[in-house]
């Protein structure tokens, strides 16, 4: 199981929905949910701050597109300017309910978004990602 994963949605039931099937598929041991991007971006700023072996920085993160706030574009500029260090550490996920093909482009063409999802998360979504080989020691038995 991946240790953190966090969902930045401004969509309640998308948070229930994601962190049920997150636990529904034994995905990840720990789910944190943020409202918008900077709420998202403050919770990495805090967990630097202490000792490494408390942090719990997300290894992977489900991003909306359309926020208030800091909305899903803002926060990848933002966190690439930011944490740049983390990028090999944190993937990103655009997890949309945009039919706007130009919004797929420009997420898959970001070099942080891993993929683009579509709303809502599904079980053969979790099972690609258990397959990533990014994410697949996480989940070898």
């Amino acid at each position: 199981m991946l240790p953190v994963v966090a969902c930045i949605d401004d969509d309640t039931l998308v948070h229930m929905l994601t962190e049920i099937i997150l636990q529904d598929t034994q995905f990840c041991k720990k789910f944190i949910g943020f409202d918008n991007g900077k709420l998202g971006l403050d919770y990495i700023h805090h967990e630097l701050e202490l000792p490494v072996e408390q942090q719990q920085i997300p290894t992977l993160i489900f991003l909306d597109i359309n926020m208030p706030v800091v909305d899903g574009w803002d926060f990848l500029d933002l966190f690439q300017e930011q944490f740049s260090h983390l990028t090999n550490q944190v993937k990103i996920i655009i997890l949309s309910s945009s039919v706007d093909p130009k919004d797929k482009e420009k997420a898959l063409n970001n070099s942080l978004v891993l993929r683009f999802f579509n709303k809502p998360l599904s079980i053969e979504d979790i099972e690609l990602l258990k397959a990533e080989p990014l994410f697949s020691a996480y989940f070898t038995k």
